[in-house]
């Protein structure tokens, strides 16, 4: 009999261990560089739902965490453990191309819906591109054959406002999905008193977050702009400070009490000033529930930025800029030079040539338009990679690579140029 209670104690234990949270992929969080009207990239995992980009550039980022430490706090970085993946695409053509840890694994074929083997030892990312701006309505993972669970931040409708905001910075920004877009204070002292008010449709109870602290978009704008270190959380009857670390990555932090409500208040108490400006910023929140329970929230005015930013370009130049990717190579084929201009605020500029790889993303804001001129003010980072020949007469010279990242801003005027445009400022030249 003692032997049965032993056996059946052990299988308890056993059976407590092994949650299903630890037994999920957990999505640390999920970003789409744009999403179509009615569509969210978390919609890969809701039955009966889809994501699809606004543009042909663009793709699903998938950031995996360690489901065994989904309820310890700390880094909430990690890796998932699987060794197939499926997708299946909206439309049933073409391809998705699948992006592991930053290196090309494979393309999906849109016609199937097979599983396809993937090689790991824990992946920590991945990016899907869909071909020609098809979409994906779901993505599943299976370890040996079983298919996973999957654990994702739950969007919940509601509104996130801020006691100050920084022009461009939106306090919405906090549930973007994104680190390299923040919620940035306004006020004109280092930020300390300022707040965010997260006010949802449903009660929920609230017992952490993950916060993504600071400016994570660059390591030197971290320090260049401050970041918190004590958060007052209330929920209106009750209040405690939280301390937050002062660094990069994620970090997942528990309340000595859980909240319940619709409504709650996070106050800034204290902060690592920047170096070089007084704004502090917080990238990125992840809300925590009772039982493994992670939510975003669905804030409308997003939707409603998007909507201004193309009622302000319609019948302008840049009507036909915004949400359409551009493919050209330079008129005597010397490289390549891409770019996307997205109505949620966001760019991207690629440059392929021979010698240099240039990548430019970051944010862009209308400054003025008309039918045949408009202009607008970029500031983001930029990204170059320069290949250099030692010998250039010898076919065996050895190469190098330099890798730069620099954090620029410039305004750019744009205008026709024969049947194409133009975008010319002191700093970035899209031109024929």
């Amino acid at each position: 009999m003692k032997k049965m209670i032993l056996t059946l104690l052990a299988f308890v234990v056993l059976f407590c261990k092994n949650s299903p949270i630890e037994n999920s992929i957990v999505i640390e969080r999920i970003q789409a560089a744009s999403s179509a009207d009615g569509t969210s990239p978390i919609n890969v995992f809701k039955p009966g739902k889809y994501w699809k980009p606004e543009t042909n550039l663009d793709g699903i980022t998938i950031f995996f965490s360690n489901g065994v430490k989904w309820n310890q706090p700390g880094k909430t970085d990690g890796r998932a453990f699987f060794n197939e993946i499926s997708i299946e695409c909206q439309e049933k053509k073409g391809y998705v191309a699948f992006y592991k840890d930053g290196s090309y694994a494979t393309n999906f074929n849109c016609a199937k819906e097979t599983p396809q083997k993937i090689r790991s030892n824990g992946v920590h990312v991945i990016y899907l591109l869909p071909e020609s701006g098809n979409g994906i309505q779901t993505v599943s993972f299976y370890q040996n054959g079983k298919k996973l669970d999957v654990a994702y931040p739950e969007p919940i409708v509601g509104q996130v406002t801020a006691s100050s905001t920084l022009p461009n910075y939106p306090a919405y920004s906090l549930f973007d999905g994104s680190i390299d877009f923040a919620w940035v204070e306004g006020a004109k002292a280092n930020g300390e008193g300022e707040s965010f008010q997260i006010e949802l449709e449903d009660n929920i109870d609230l017992s952490g977050f993950e916060i993504f602290n600071g400016y994570q978009r660059l390591d030197a704008l971290f320090y260049k702009n401050g970041s918190v270190t004590e958060l007052l959380v209330s929920d209106g009857s009750e209040s405690f400070p939280i301390k937050i670390e002062d660094r990069q990555g994620g970090q997942r932090i528990f309340f000595p009490k859980t909240l319940s409500g619709k409504k709650f208040t996070f106050t800034i108490q204290k902060v690592r000033p920047g170096k070089t400006w007084t704004d502090t910023v917080i990238a990125e929140i992840i809300l925590l529930g009772e039982k493994g329970k992670r939510y975003t929230v669905l804030d409308k005015d997003a939707d409603e930025f998007k909507s201004s930013v193309l009622s302000k370009t319609k019948n302008t130049i840049l009507s036909g800029v915004v949400n359409k990717a551009v493919f050209r190579d330079v008129s005597d084929g010397s490289f390549r030079l891409d770019y996307v201009f997205r109505s949620n605020g966001s760019f991207v500029i690629w440059k392929d040539d021979e010698s240099e790889k240039r990548v430019l993303d970051g944010n862009w804001v209308l400054l003025e338009a008309s039918p045949t001129e408009a202009k607008i003010k970029i500031f983001g980072r930029d990204h170059k990679v320069v290949t250099q020949s030692l010998d250039s007469n010898s076919p065996y010279a050895e190469t190098t690579s330099a890798v730069s990242t620099l954090i620029f801003g410039d305004t750019l005027t744009v205008k026709k140029s024969g049947n194409t445009l133009q975008m010319i400022g002191k700093k970035v030249q899209i031109a024929k």
